[in-house]
């Protein structure tokens, strides 16, 4: 699911999670494991904006809020 740029940034300062992708890096690891903190509204913006770039190149990066 696509989130809109509201949906990023009424969670700042808030764990959100993400399922698992194609990449296997550690950071991808880690985010899936165990969620990341949206830091602030700059983060927000730029979460928004990756998750954007990866659905034009068809990988879906689901993030919720469990």
């Amino acid at each position: 699911m696509i989130h809109t740029k509201k949906w990023f940034l009424n969670r700042v300062g808030k764990r959100v999670y993400r399922d698992a992708t194609t990449c296997k890096c550690s950071s991808c690891k880690d985010t899936v494991e165990n969620g990341l903190i949206i830091a602030n509204e700059q983060h927000a913006k730029y979460l928004y904006s990756v998750q954007i770039d990866y659905a034009v190149e068809g990988e879906l990066l689901n993030y919720r809020d469990k």
